[in-house]
């Protein structure tokens, strides 16, 4: 890989095809046609070539934790982009595969008529593995290209320690990315450009046959609360600028109340730019103390994580701990648990806990978690397993499996933290070592902890859990 600028990398030495039709470009994770730099970069390489630009978004059956909640929440922003392209004058193409039966190596198959392609860099999840197949398959170049965050992970040429080894660094630099975006526009207008691929016709209307013809595990249903795309992001954005944000830095620890942004799967998904996001906060009508402390959180915090899983091959591990970690863990690996729950138990919130209870029911029917009741949730499963292994390994499992926000570095970067990872060591105790440590008890009380349990059990009225046996 060659960097060849601060958000672009050169993924192998092809020479670009001279006699293709158009550029290429793989859309994986950055679902959106505006405030979007891999999508910029392909328009420039299209124009410089005075060659139309091809846009191709695949949706395959097999990727890890595949289900109706996330095939539905990524189909639910098809229609809108086919719109949007359309207007750009670029051409667009989604395929569904449904199974088996499906054609493969899509990519690689439109990529022989292409001059060059252009991909996203995304630091996590399967996504550095298909740019490493495609960059075997395709002999044309392959550019990967960061739209993570507002300022490009190049910057940070290590990983950080914590918030407060990266935060001065943010703080220097985000004077000059924190600048409005220019959107590039195409010259070549794709017309009634050909290409050769299936192309699958999404809207309102199909979204539920669709998913159902697929091969996922269609027990995850779909959420009845967060929808996909980037309009209902927007729609989200505008309410949390007008009615939380004025009081986000006491509201958000509150999951009793709607006072978080509740924005984390639109970034996920790249249906929402953390630049366009970060604008809108700034220019909102709020306290100052609101806007820092919501802006915190999605750069500092966010390109934290990012950091790591850019920088930290093990992210999804407990090998990716701090030494002090490592260490404390060593030495309490052998204490006894209070209890051990088995994973089904703890999937279906069979525990004793109903605060734990309700923060799973939350994740399960609704694919979102309160980040508060998030740390506590973590934190209880270290002791409710029998090793640190496979405490991470539930968790890792029941977040990708469940949370729309899943399987993204803030996930990988949450889990951890609640091991130590970008956390400090603090007093020694049974089971956690010098991990910090959570109570139910002292962290119901900081909100209304009844309201929210109660809240819970009202969304299953429609959704009831599976029964499961060995506990009642």
């Amino acid at each position: 890989m060659k960097q060849i600028s601060e958000r672009v990398q050169l993924l192998n030495e092809q020479s670009a095809n001279n006699d293709g039709k158009y550029v290429l470009y793989w859309m994986q994770m950055f679902k959106r046609t505006t405030h979007n730099h891999a999508l910029n970069f392909a328009i420039e390489q299209a124009n410089e070539r005075r060659l139309p630009l091809v846009v191709y978004e695949g949706l395959k059956f097999y990727y890890p934790w595949a289900s109706d909640r996330f095939h539905t929440y990524i189909l639910e922003g098809v229609e809108e982009k086919r719109r949007a392209f359309e207007k750009l004058g670029i051409k667009y193409v989604f395929y569904l595969q449904k199974n088996e039966q499906s054609p493969k190596q899509i990519v690689a198959e439109i990529a022989k008529d292409a001059v060059l392609i252009v991909t996203d860099d995304f630091p996590c999840f399967i996504i550095p593995k298909h740019n490493q197949a495609i960059v075997k398959r395709a002999k044309i170049p392959i550019y990967a290209v960061d739209s993570n965050g507002v300022i490009p992970m190049s910057r940070f040429e290590k990983e950080e320690f914590a918030a407060r080894t990266i935060r001065p660094k943010i703080t220097r630099l985000l004077p000059d990315y924190f600048v409005k975006f220019k959107e590039e526009k195409i010259i070549v207008k794709a017309g009634n450009l050909k290409v050769d691929c299936p192309d699958t016709e999404v809207n309102a209307k199909n979204i539920h046959d669709l998913v159902g013809q697929c091969a996922i595990d269609h027990s995850v249903k779909a959420s009845g609360i967060y929808h996909g795309g980037t309009a209902n992001g927007r729609k989200r954005l505008k309410n949390f600028v007008e009615k939380i944000l004025p009081e986000y830095d006491t509201s958000r620890n509150k999951p009793d109340i709607d006072g978080s942004s509740r924005l984390s799967s639109y970034l996920h998904f790249g249906f929402l730019s953390p630049l366009e996001i970060a604008f809108a906060v700034q220019d909102a009508d709020a306290p100052p103390a609101a806007k820092e402390a919501y802006l915190e959180e999605l750069i500092v915090r966010r390109e934290l994580s990012y950091n790591l899983t850019r920088h930290n091959p093990k992210y999804d591990s407990i090998e990716a701990l701090p030494d002090w970690v490592q260490k404390t863990m060593r030495e309490h690996v052998n204490d006894e648990r209070p209890e051990i729950f088995s994973l089904e138990e703890l999937e279906f919130g069979k525990t004793y806990d109903e605060l734990w209870n309700a923060s799973q029911r939350e994740m399960i029917l609704t694919g979102e978690m309160h980040n508060y009741v998030r740390m506590l949730w973590g934190k209880l499963v270290i002791q409710w397993t029998r090793n640190y292994e496979e405490a991470f390994a539930v968790l890792e499992h029941l977040n990708n499996k469940y949370c729309l926000d899943g399987r993204n570095p803030n996930s990988y970067a949450g889990i951890l933290w609640c091991f130590g990872k970008h956390d400090r060591p603090w007093m020694e105790r049974p089971i956690f070592g010098k991990m910090r440590y959570m109570t139910t008890g002292s962290t119901g009380r900081k909100f209304d902890s009844k309201k929210y349990i109660e809240w819970t059990k009202s969304l299953e009225e429609n959704s009831a859990l599976p029964e499961i046996k060995g506990r009642s």
